[in-house]
């Protein structure tokens, strides 16, 4: 017996649809279409993959999120309304590839500008570390490696790690490109327009079969490995300010005492934020923070919390302003938060 999930957002609460199809088949198979007004749903929605999301800039948060798969195979879409910080992994026992829907879309990706002419892979075990921006609008495609390899071995090459050779990001030829972004297209159009679900195991066993090919076709034609350029300064004073902020947790972390801990001046600092994260250091103190109570608020119970003792316990004592950069940030008051999400 096969279930698949359906969801849909058309505010802020979700909605959900059991049904099972068919009969005989071998695979749990799983169908996911869903708008988000909450980054932690979307997470938390993203079967198989372990996300952590943070907002950076101001306004209320959209999404729209698609994804349909087995053991063998996972495709996914994602669009992002807001500015965000994205941590977390991939499904893991797979590889996982990802391509930006758009050639104009660029993201921050595990230290590297990656543009939407380039194929990145996330690496087994590894953590994504990005930044993406308003106009996020990716595919993601996970298969597993025996798969992988099957296919290489069909064309006579070498197994998927000689092939990349240990390498994230590449520079595909653009022909090359452009017919894999087409594919994912049309498979995502056909996803979301599939009401019937009788044939989903023969669908997704020709999908796997297809995706599987083209991208064993664009990594054996001519590639470029993209190589991460060597950090500047203020590129390793940033990730040691990074990894100081997060360690901090609910502490107040001080510009000067960031300084002090990254062994850099306040203005490589300001250089390094601005560029990263378009915030400066204070701004992205506060941001963080804001995000932590904002977690803490959505698992909290309302008849037993208070939004002041949660914000104080992560340093905010002045609960009028806390309320107006809270607000601000995420277009909703933080008692909001509170009830919505209990």
């Amino acid at each position: 017996m096969v279930f698949a999930i359906i969801l849909t957002n058309n505010d802020s609460r979700c909605y959900q649809k059991f049904a099972h199809f068919g009969h005989g088949m071998t695979e749990d198979y799983f169908f996911l279409h869903q708008h988000h007004s909450d980054f932690d749903d979307f997470c938390t929605n993203a079967l198989n993959w372990d996300l952590d999301y943070r907002q950076l800039e101001r306004g209320a948060f959209t999404s729209q999120f698609l994804t349909c798969g087995n053991s063998q195979v996972i495709f996914s879409s994602a669009k992002l309304g807001r500015r965000m910080l994205q941590r977390g992994s991939s499904p893991p026992g797979m590889v996982t590839f990802g391509l930006l829907a758009c050639p104009e879309i660029s993201i921050h990706w595990r230290n590297i500008d990656v543009s939407g002419e380039q194929l990145f892979i996330f690496p087994p075990g590894g953590e994504l570390h990005s930044i993406s921006q308003a106009d996020f609008y990716v595919f993601v495609v996970s298969l597993s490696e025996e798969k992988l390899n099957q296919v290489c071995a069909s064309f006579e090459l070498p197994d998927l790690h000689k092939l990349i050779t240990g390498h994230e990001v590449f520079q595909c030829a653009p022909q090359g490109l452009a017919q894999f972004r087409h594919l994912l297209l049309k498979t995502g159009r056909e996803i979301r327009q599939r009401t019937e679900m009788t044939n989903l195991d023969l669908h997704m066993n020709h999908l796997e079969n297809e995706l599987a090919v083209q991208l064993t076709g664009l990594l054996a034609r001519n590639f470029q490995p993209v190589t991460r350029s060597r950090p500047r300064k203020r590129d390793l004073a940033l990730q040691s300010a990074e990894s100081y902020i997060h360690e901090a947790g609910n502490k107040i972390v001080t510009i000067p005492e960031l300084c002090d801990a990254c062994n850099a001046s306040q203005r490589t600092l300001e250089y390094a934020f601005r560029e990263r994260y378009c915030l400066t250091p204070k701004e992205y103190t506060l941001v963080y923070r804001l995000n932590n109570v904002r977690k803490q608020l959505r698992q909290a119970i309302p008849e037993k919390d208070q939004v002041s003792r949660i914000a104080q316990q992560h340093g905010f004592w002045h609960m009028g302003q806390f309320s107006s950069s809270y607000r601000k940030l995420f277009a909703e008051l933080p008692s909001e938060t509170l009830k919505q999400y209990s």
